[in-house]
């Protein structure tokens, strides 16, 4: 089983064994005479092109409406057929994301999804696991901001029992204390070891400088919270938040309704509870000045960048605006910061910026990690392209290139089942018309060089952003505070990474 926790991203390091002794090989035989070279053919290469193709326009992208059926327990179930492959990807998603993590607990909605399969309807995890091996299937469970998620990927006719295994995992973990255990102290040792990883104290500090600790997407999930989670925790949280009144079951494949939904009322119909209480929206925090961040990570021969404020909800209809000016300034390999920094300067191997989607105002930010002894001049030309963007503008050519760039990705990400899925699902997530998709090329291919420069300057906020370098403090310090770009404050890894 495939698991994606929220907790923590952590490297996985993978040692190999060594090869077992093997007979000498044969007397090699004679070597071949070496080929002749001839010259190249002039005519031959002068056919190449040299020139890149021009880009057609961009192609308008039809996703079949799915058939929408409810649950007598209030489950919505999408059903989207495409036979061309006898597979099917189920994704079920349900409150419960990280944003309904207690404020004492954070960290308690990952851990909650992360143990879904660690035994369900009085199967071991074991067992479990070599239920779906027979019939080919793959589980995957998971949370993120708004919402937990089980994804199933199984052959059609496997489609009856693995969806009553998918059920199982949904509606009946059985949260083994020895299993409640063991993952507790793996998420604790991962904590522990994150504190070496520049990036994920980057990440942190920004999320909780941005935010605060009295906001959900500013509150850390620490080894002493983690500690405090135990088996009546996980089943409380549970039993508040999985819930099929708050939940939609997306099915995309070799599936119709017609067939398909006895088999879907066999194994959720029996899942009873209401909706939760709705989660009351709080304000983003402002700011008037920017401030930087300092946290001292001795020796380090790169500093990691992070700059950035809260900026916008996933139902803006700013969407498509954003979604272009991001591909302008840092959400492409060719984009405005990664020219900048990686092309022009060699500071850096990649700079980028982006906007995380949420039900409430997520953050922007533009990132990179760079030399140490070019931090200083890295935010120099981080704010000269981000206040570029607010005030220059875009030149009609590559205004039209982010498009197509923007546009020409849709196919591809919406291509397979299980993209589309997910994709569906997400929209359930954030209460948004599947109908979306039918005009996106549209309104992507609609927007102007004055709307970038409106969303740049109302969501992009240099003079008002959070700025959190992690490096040797030593060395970049000076140069830092040199620049002029607001306070600075030096704080402590601790402070991020408890």
């Amino acid at each position: 089983m495939k698991r994606y926790a929220g907790i923590l991203a952590a490297a996985l390091l993978a040692g190999c064994a060594p090869a077992a002794p093997v007979a000498a090989p044969p007397a090699a035989p004679a070597p071949a005479p070496a080929p002749t070279r001839t010259a190249p053919d002039a005519s031959a290469a002068s056919a190449f092109p040299t020139t890149a193709p021009v880009p057609g326009p961009a192609p308008a992208v039809h996703v079949p409406a799915p058939e929408r059926r409810t649950l007598a327990n209030g489950l919505t179930v999408l059903y989207v057929r495409r036979p061309e492959i006898p597979t099917v990807q189920a994704v079920l998603v349900t409150r419960g994301g990280q944003s309904d993590d207690p404020a004492d607990l954070p960290g308690l909605a990952s851990f909650t999804a992360s143990m879904l399969d660690e035994g369900a309807g009085g199967r071991s995890s074991l067992e479990l696991a070599n239920a779906l091996q027979l019939l080919g299937a793959r589980l995957s469970t998971g949370a993120d901001w708004d919402a937990a998620t089980v994804g199933l990927y199984v052959l059609r006719d496997r489609l009856p029992e693995a969806l009553m295994l998918m059920s199982d995992v949904v509606v009946r973990p059985d949260f083994p204390a020895a299993d409640v255990s063991r993952i507790r102290d793996e998420t604790v040792t991962n904590l522990t070891r994150a504190r070496d990883n520049a990036g994920a104290v980057a990440g942190n500090a920004f999320a909780s400088l941005v935010y605060g600790a009295q906001h959900p997407y500013g509150r850390l999930a620490s080894t002493e919270t983690v500690r405090r989670i135990d088996r009546n925790a996980l089943v409380n949280f549970h039993r508040a938040f999985y819930r099929p009144a708050a939940a939609t079951l997306v099915l995309v494949g070799d599936v119709d309704a017609a067939s398909v939904h006895p088999l879907v009322e066999r194994a959720f119909g029996s899942w009873q509870g209401g909706a939760p209480a709705a989660v009351p929206a709080l304000a983003a925090p402002t700011r008037s000045s920017t401030q930087l961040y300092l946290i001292d990570k001795p020796g380090a021969p790169q500093s990691e960048i992070r700059i950035g404020n809260p900026a916008v909800q996933r139902n803006s209809p700013d969407y498509f605006a954003l979604l272009v000016m991001n591909s302008l300034l840092g959400g492409s390999f060719t984009s405005r910061l990664q020219q900048n920094l990686r092309e022009a300067h060699g500071y850096t191997y990649g700079a980028r910026s982006g906007l995380s989607w949420r039900r409430g105002v997520g953050p922007f930010v533009a990132q990179a990690a760079v030399r140490t002894a070019v931090t200083d001049s890295s935010l120099v030309e981080f704010f000269k392209e981000l206040n570029r963007i607010r005030t220059e503008p875009v030149p009609q050519e590559e205004l039209d290139r982010a498009k197509r760039y923007v546009s020409l990705g849709l196919p591809r990400d919406l291509e397979t089942n299980p993209a589309l899925a997910y994709s569906l699902a997400g929209l359930a997530v954030q209460g948004i018309d599947p109908g979306f998709y039918d005009s996106y090329v549209d309104r992507v291919m609609a927007v102007t060089a004055e709307d970038i420069r409106r969303v740049a300057n109302q969501y992009v906020r240099p003079g008002q952003s959070v700025v959190v370098v992690v490096g040797d403090l030593k060395t970049i310090e000076p140069g830092v505070r040199a620049l002029g770009i607001g306070p600075v404050e030096v704080r402590p890894v601790g402070d991020f990474m408890r």
